[in-house]
């Protein structure tokens, strides 16, 4: 079985950003230890929408300067440890400000699609640039922000026009209502791989974009209980590294949903997500023509459980670790 482990690399969108170190260089420094041994290399989406805003910003603001320093020397240095860095879109930093205490985001244009088609192929290029000015020529992959793909009719163009041929966003039957955060996964294909044109739920053997889909475990509400009874104890080992405050979009009634209803969850190294591990697994394995477990995370929801949790489960079984970079031949 192949293994991808793929971050969304990002600080906190919420009242409280978080800082660098406990966001992301902590986190995957901790991550690193557990699976060193096992010679897994990592795939970041990094969102480099909030490096544009550093590089912006820094001459004004001298801590700015260090901060951009730091993230870039970190993404560079995950790059030469054999780690693949790709392309994760935020675009609401277009309309963010920096006060010399504090982020001021604007969220009225959260979504790509909230752009007209100049404007988001402007966008992919410039946050594109950035990454490729630390990492070279190596990117092409892309994970949209929110889950927000849809329709990806709307994106394809700019992707194309950037080289960008790989996505990486789809889960098996995933859906959120929220009206800023909107997807619907429902029904795309049940499989480790595809090709497609216009609409990534959608194959076509000779399209010109290619979904490496994260793995999907359906989870019982009794998953979510847990979830609500580690919050509520506040043990050490369920503290997350980050020390921002996230972004709620959802509403009550649609996190209650999930107390009482099975639901289709991307495979997680967040948290307690990570109880999941095994019976996700175990539904993947049960498919003989699925040979990728693609485990997607964010580093600033790490905590020391999930980590726990995580080198438990790498020490029982046997992966081929790879990474997107794998896919570079599928392109030629």
């Amino acid at each position: 079985m192949k293994l991808i482990i793929s971050l969304d690399y990002e600080l906190f969108f919420g009242s409280k950003i978080g800082t660098v170190d406990n966001c992301l260089i902590k986190p995957i420094d901790r991550l690193l230890e557990v699976i060193n041994p096992y010679d897994i290399k990592l795939s970041l989406f990094v969102d480099s929408g909030f490096l544009l805003r550093l590089q912006k910003y820094q001459d004004k603001f001298p801590q700015l300067n260090d901060e951009l320093e730091r993230v870039s020397n970190h993404i560079r240095s995950l790059h030469n440890n054999g780690h693949d860095i790709q392309l994760h879109i935020h675009p609401h930093w277009e309309d963010t400000h920096f006060d010399g205490e504090d982020w001021n985001f604007d969220f009225d244009r959260y979504r790509l699609h909230d752009f007209d088609k100049t404007n988001i192929s402007e966008i992919v290029n410039r946050y594109k640039q950035a990454l490729t000015e630390i990492v070279g020529d190596n990117v092409f992959a892309y994970r949209a922000g929110g889950w927000c793909l849809q329709p990806f009719d709307a994106l394809s163009d700019a992707l194309s026009e950037n080289n960008i041929w790989l996505e990486s966003t789809v889960f098996l039957n995933g859906v959120s209502e929220q009206e800023k955060r909107g997807f619907n996964f429902t029904g795309s294909p049940d499989k480790s791989s595809w090709w497609f044109d216009r609409d990534p739920l959608v194959p076509v053997p000779s399209g010109p974009f290619f979904e490496v889909p994260i793995s999907a475990v359906k989870a019982n509400p009794l998953f979510f209980w847990h979830m609500v009874y580690s919050k509520i104890i506040k043990q050490k080992k369920h503290h997350t590294f980050g020390d921002g405050i996230p972004l709620r979009f959802a509403t009550k009634s649609q996190y209650m949903k999930m107390l009482f209803k099975p639901v289709y969850n991307a495979v997680s190294i967040d948290g307690a997500k990570t109880r999941l591990l095994k019976s996700a697994y175990k539904q993947l394995t049960s498919d003989p023509q699925k040979d990728i477990f693609n485990i997607m995370g964010h580093p600033k929801a790490f905590t020391e459980y999930g980590l726990e949790q995580l080198a438990r489960f790498l020490a029982k079984h046997t992966f081929n670790s790879i990474t997107y970079q794998d896919f570079k031949n599928t392109n030629q």
